[in-house]
């Protein structure tokens, strides 16, 4: 991803037909940084989508990038259900699927938890 003012954007390469430069924000006050560019890895859409608890498919995610759905739970606690299922990185996407121009700050949720991994925040319809 390439960092610019408060967007961030990322490609995807394959499959061809959603081949796209996408554009997100990063968590505001918790995860870790994107300083890496990652190539050769896969975005993989967590199940449950919400990713509040255990994930059915949390093998496929580690070494990954999860695509994870908004609501159901805190963004951070998202973040820290990919990260213990060893996700490099989450992408959030709005689940108000018309939405396209707000960009949400994700913030802490007052809890004292942290988490280490990346968290980036995805328009609905892009998502």
């Amino acid at each position: 991803g390439l960092r610019i003012h408060e967007y961030l954007y990322f490609q995807v390469l394959s499959p061809g037909d959603i081949r796209y430069i996408f554009t997100a924000t990063p968590a505001k006050d918790f995860g870790g940084v994107f300083n890496t560019r990652y190539e050769q890895i896969h975005l993989v859409p967590a199940d449950p989508p919400e990713a509040c608890g255990e994930l059915r498919n949390g093998v496929f995610i580690q070494d990954q990038i999860a695509l994870v759905e908004r609501g159901g739970c805190s963004f951070l606690s998202k973040t820290r259900v990919v990260q213990e299922h060893g996700g490099r990185a989450v992408i959030i996407a709005d689940n108000a699927y018309d939405n396209d121009s707000f960009y949400i700050e994700m913030i802490q949720d007052s809890t004292r938890r942290t988490a280490d991994i990346p968290a980036l925040f995805l328009l609905g319809r892009d998502g």
